[in-house]
């Protein structure tokens, strides 16, 4: 009976041990390493007021470089008041007239702009200059109001700017894009007109300035020579009474389609050669069918080279946060200009079915496309995960994207496009028998 119990006692023991044994094996196994790629080192983090700020150390680096993003480009700009996006960005800029010299003094370089999507500044300075500079910047978004006297500079200056004119080359891509997009918010000038500028008051830019500079409508990206933990305390202090709000969302109709070819001839007697230009409404760049689109464009490319050596053309499938255009532009000699535009016309329309997309076609395209995506930076990729609002692991993924796409999905979303909207023309030049004969 002693035997029975003592042995009754063992296998208790040896059946309670089991678990822990089994689980020190299994902790004794190596593990597979996390995989490092470039973005192993970026860290996001949110204030209370909704501003993320995205950080990347890079101790090996001599500055430090600041992209700060609103997410409201010249796409906002209301019916009739074309141009207030912009000019938002300059009255609040016209606050500090001294702004570049004071970036200056501190070996600091600022540049800023607005284009469709968004509105930004950049700065790049010594890293421990960055909390000074950084102080100078949220100055004017989050402390300064837009005084009347910098409106009306601002103003001012906006509509010198609008006056002087475009080049031809300019004036033809305007021109184009209000063909396609017509009354859609992609079919204005940026900067917009005279007339719309001159009607604009100091009440408009500062309803513009409430709905879209706002904490959490806006990202930071900072990199370079300086720590996490130190780019955090700056903007903590400096931004973190940064107001919140709700986000003005892109709800905007799409354009109306073109039915029929449409062909818009422009005069202009300063011109020196005549500028052509030619597509349709593509896809956005958050679409899956955006790399698609970037894959039509360089197969168009390529057979161009090909069939016309020696004129050059470029073809573009346009990065915005709605749908772009996929067109094509060049500047052509008066005497060729006829003749060339029909090529161009011809040759773009074909692939969408009389001239199909083969799989060396796409293969070459592919290639070209993966070098390009491969040669961005990190922060590339970062600021276009924050403009056009993509998947974080987008530049991760997308090279086995590009490697699925298949000669039918190709072919599939140039017929989409082509059969969707007819081409749209635009012919800028000099007054002669070259431009009236255009197809």
């Amino acid at each position: 009976m002693r035997f029975s119990w003592i042995s009754a006692a063992l296998l208790c023991l040896l059946v309670a041990a089991g678990p822990a044994m089994a689980q020190k094996k299994k902790s004794d196994q190596v593990q597979p390493a996390a995989v490092t790629t470039p973005y192993s080192d970026v860290r996001r983090d949110n204030l209370l007021n909704g501003l993320q700020i995205i950080t990347l150390e890079r101790a090996e680096e001599s500055t430090v470089r600041c992209d700060l993003i609103v997410r409201g480009g010249a796409m906002y700009d209301m019916v009739g008041k074309t141009g207030v996006v912009a000019l938002t960005q300059r009255s609040l800029l016209a606050v500090n007239p001294a702004l570049r010299d004071e970036m200056e003094s501190l070996q600091a370089k600022i540049e800023w702009g607005v284009d469709w999507d968004t509105t930004w500044f950049r700065l790049e300075v010594p890293p421990n200059n960055f909390g000074a500079a950084m102080e100078i910047l949220a100055r004017l978004l989050v402390v300064d109001s837009i005084s009347v006297d910098a409106f009306k500079r601002a103003q001012a200056e906006q509509i010198e700017k609008v006056r002087a004119g475009l080049s031809a080359p300019q004036a033809a891509d305007e021109a184009f894009l209000k063909a396609v997009y017509g009354d859609h918010p992609y079919g204005h000038n940026i900067l917009g007109s005279e007339l719309t500028l001159s009607g604009l008051r100091q009440g408009d830019v500062y309803d513009i300035f409430q709905r879209f500079y706002l904490a959490n409508n806006s990202s930071v990206i900072v990199s370079g020579k300086i720590s996490t933990e130190q780019t955090l305390r700056v903007f903590k202090t400096l931004f973190g009474g940064w107001i919140k709000g709700v986000p003005a969302p892109a709800t905007f109709r799409q354009p109306l389609p073109i039915v029929q070819r449409k062909m818009v001839r422009i005069e202009d007697p300063k011109a020196e050669r005549t500028e052509v230009r030619g597509g349709v409404s593509g896809v956005k760049v958050g679409s899956n069918e955006y790399p698609v689109s970037r894959l039509l464009a360089s197969i168009l490319a390529n057979r161009w080279r090909k069939e016309a050596a020696g004129i050059a053309a470029t073809f573009v499938a346009e990065r915005r946060y709605l749908a772009g255009p996929l067109w094509f532009s060049a500047s052509l000699a008066d005497g060729e200009a006829t003749a060339v535009l029909r090529r161009l016309m011809e040759g773009f329309s074909a692939i969408g079915g009389a001239s199909p997309v083969t799989a060396a076609e796409l293969a070459a395209a592919k290639s070209e496309l993966l070098a390009e995506y491969r040669g961005r930076t990190v922060v590339d990729w970062l600021r276009d995960i924050e403009v056009y609002q993509l998947p974080r692991n987008q530049p991760l993924t997308v090279e086995e994207r590009i490697g699925a796409i298949t000669v039918e999905e190709t072919q599939a979303l140039a017929r989409k496009l082509l059969e969707a909207n007819a081409l749209s023309v635009v012919v800028l030049g000099r007054p002669g028998e070259a431009l009236k004969a255009t197809p």
